[in-house]
């Protein structure tokens, strides 16, 4: 698996892996504007995984090059969950966070009924530092929590 800056021209491919069944409510999804606007955003970095011609997840990253060295890991996703896919590509984001864009801090929101994905993180090493209460609201209206999560630099320089 490659993983490469997005462009433009990715946008679509990125809009049909978010409208993936049951991501609605669990990664969120942006119309193609919103994706056009972030993607030019110069504290914003679009990552793609392709393993052939298609491309199989991404990552957007805010945050890239502030003076706190916190990059915010605002979304991740794959086509095919359930594959290996997905944590190929968040361990490949880490390195990109922490070697290449000299990140101190590595951060996320995980929706609290996502127990998945909180696994996940966990076993990756990230740190619930807390449940950040009433923090998103669905188009219906409805109000959710969701947990904060944090990697270090040193955390991840020491992995296994």
């Amino acid at each position: 698996m490659q993983i490469q800056a997005a462009r433009k021209s990715d946008i679509p491919a990125i809009m049909r892996i978010e409208r993936v069944e049951g991501y609605l409510r669990l990664v969120g999804r942006w119309d193609a504007e919103q994706h056009a606007a972030e993607i030019e955003n110069p504290s914003s970095r679009y990552l793609v995984a392709c393993g052939g011609p298609e491309i199989a997840g991404f990552a957007i990253l805010q945050g890239v090059g502030s003076a706190n060295q916190c990059v915010r890991l605002r979304r991740i996703a794959v086509g095919t969950p359930g594959c290996g896919v997905g944590s190929d590509l968040l361990r490949s984001v880490l390195q990109i966070c922490f070697e290449d864009l000299a990140a101190h801090r590595v951060e996320l929101f995980v929706f609290v009924e996502n127990e998945r994905a909180y696994r996940t993180y966990l076993k990756t090493r990230f740190v619930e530092e807390g449940v950040v209460r009433d923090l998103h609201r669905d188009p219906d209206g409805t109000f959710r929590s969701m947990r904060l999560m944090s990697m270090l630099s040193g955390e991840w320089a020491t992995r296994p």
